[in-house]
């Protein structure tokens, strides 16, 4: 199978299950109000005394709060972290949780869409695929010491130079293999999660090294899904950057249009990891070719030849006439 057709026949799976795109979505834009309030009230709070605080607000930026903290000597840090701290731990948890169910549903191919089916599915592959995720850190952890190898061999050829524009360039080339590290290890726990439903296996392990064994051994097809995904997504934000940033400093109208958008974005998201389990999903039989069953006994006609008739001797055998 090919990378486009493979992404075809994930788009046709994932346009089956918009209810449950739409309960990912609510749930990832749960998670952003949960912590875009507080930091709204700390911004509030920083501003109340300044007359240019609405105008300010109106391009309200993260990097801008950081400043904030910064020069307040992180008065509002502890006011700050424990609510981010735990939307980050719910976001882990109830993506987990929705995970099992949305690959469940994506490997199902009848066309209908089951509630009970989903949810099922969250409580059934829960742990395991909470199981994979912390496994998958070992995976993570070898790349950033890759990245890290990469960055003091670099260091070591050019940091005594002078000139800067070497490392500076070394440094990008980094960045990108560690993107590329990335990449490959999330796509390999994708493969892994499709593998422990279609299986209906437990071992969270095994399944996580025997997908990356794939994606190192089929780099073409398994990493060519994830780039054709990424040129969607560079794209999604392509359009979205331009149009958020000319729709801030508005009046009503436009902030409810930058609404919008916003969550339209979130939403293209959400499709663009349904789209990469679902490539997953059908790439899987071809990758991974299931192991063919044993062959079925062949019947053999055999012909039983009858037995000779007996004769009765001695003192059994009737007198002869």
């Amino acid at each position: 199978m090919s990378i486009f057709r493979a992404i075809l026949g994930a788009a046709g799976r994932v346009s089956l299950r918009k209810r449950m795109m739409v309960a990912y979505w609510f749930f990832h834009t749960l998670m952003a109000a949960f912590v875009a309030f507080p930091l709204m009230g700390v911004a509030i709070s920083n501003l109340s005394h300044s007359r240019y605080g609405n105008e300010l607000l109106r391009g309200f930026d993260v990097s801008w709060l950081v400043e904030i903290i910064f020069y307040t000597q992180g008065n509002q840090a502890p006011a700050i972290l424990p609510g981010v701290l735990l939307a980050v731990f719910l976001l882990f948890l109830g993506s987990t949780f929705l995970a099992g169910g949305a690959v469940r549903m994506l490997v199902h191919d009848g066309p209908d869409y089951s509630p009970r089916m989903f949810y099922e599915g969250c409580g059934r592959y829960f742990w395991r695929f909470l199981r994979l995720a912390l496994y998958s850190l070992f995976f993570y952890g070898i790349a950033l010491i890759l990245r890290r190898m990469l960055q003091k061999l670099a260091e070591r050829v050019w940091g005594d130079g002078m000139e800067d524009h070497q490392l500076i360039i070394a440094g990008w080339v980094v960045s990108g293999v560690l993107l590329l590290l990335m990449a490959l290890v999330n796509t390999a726990m994708d493969y892994a999660k499709v593998r422990l439903v279609v299986d209906n296996s437990r071992k969270s392990l095994r399944a996580a090294f025997g997908s990356m064994r794939l994606v190192l051994t089929h780099p073409g097809k398994t990493m060519g899904v994830w780039l054709v995904l990424t040129i969607f997504l560079a794209a999604f934000v392509a359009l979205y950057l331009p149009l958020s940033n000319a729709l801030q400093g508005g009046g009503t109208g436009a902030v409810l249009a930058l609404i919008v958008v916003q969550q339209l974005y979130v939403f293209a998201r959400v499709w663009l990891r349904m789209m990469a389990w679902g490539a997953a999903v059908e790439l899987d039989p071809f990758v991974r070719p299931k192991p063919e069953p044993p062959p079925e006994p062949v019947v053999v006609p055999v012909t039983i030849e009858p037995e000779p008739p007996s004769f009765p001797s001695g003192a059994e055998a009737g007198p002869e006439v």
